[in-house]
């Protein structure tokens, strides 16, 4: 399953994992830019998610406010 198939969940969940991953043991710092590249392309995925999701929302309550 590609990045993009993941619900937002399993993205923060993703994305705590790449977080912890700078914390840990197997931290390197030829690696670090890398992973942080991922790590904040993953947050602007997440933060687009959200952003559709709310403009769903919001739709939505439009819809129910003209009923």
């Amino acid at each position: 399953m590609s990045e993009k198939d993941k619900t937002i969940e399993e993205k923060m969940n993703t994305l705590r994992e790449a977080a912890a991953w700078f914390e840990g043991e197997d931290f390197s710092l030829t690696m670090a830019s890398e992973k942080f590249e991922a790590a904040a392309k993953l947050a602007n995925e997440i933060e687009h998610d959200l952003q559709q999701m709310e403009n769903q929302i919001t739709v939505l309550k439009r819809s129910f406010e003209d009923v």
